[in-house]
């Protein structure tokens, strides 16, 4: 079956894959920490305890809380900025 073209894509699911590669786009962006931070905590299933990614970013378990908000606040910034 041949690949459907863009434009015969429905247009909600067409708007609904823009901005999904919006986000995409924006967490690459990203400094590579929070990249991954945001990988790590929000597209992995299951998701990793909190103590795993600590681990594995090399910071303190007490610290995600904090470091999550500022990354957040960095991705809402740069998709404020994409247009979004």
């Amino acid at each position: 079956m041949p690949a459907q073209s863009p434009s015969a894509l429905p247009g909600d699911l067409l708007v609904q894959l823009e901005k999904e590669q919006m986000v995409r786009d924006a967490i690459a962006q990203l400094s590579p920490r929070c990249e991954r931070m945001i990988r790590m905590l929000f597209f992995e299933t299951p998701p990793r305890p909190y103590q795993e990614i600590a681990k594995e970013l090399g910071i303190a378990t007490g610290s995600i809380g904090f470091i999550r908000g500022r990354c957040l606040g960095k991705l809402k910034q740069q998709l404020e900025n994409m247009g979004f």
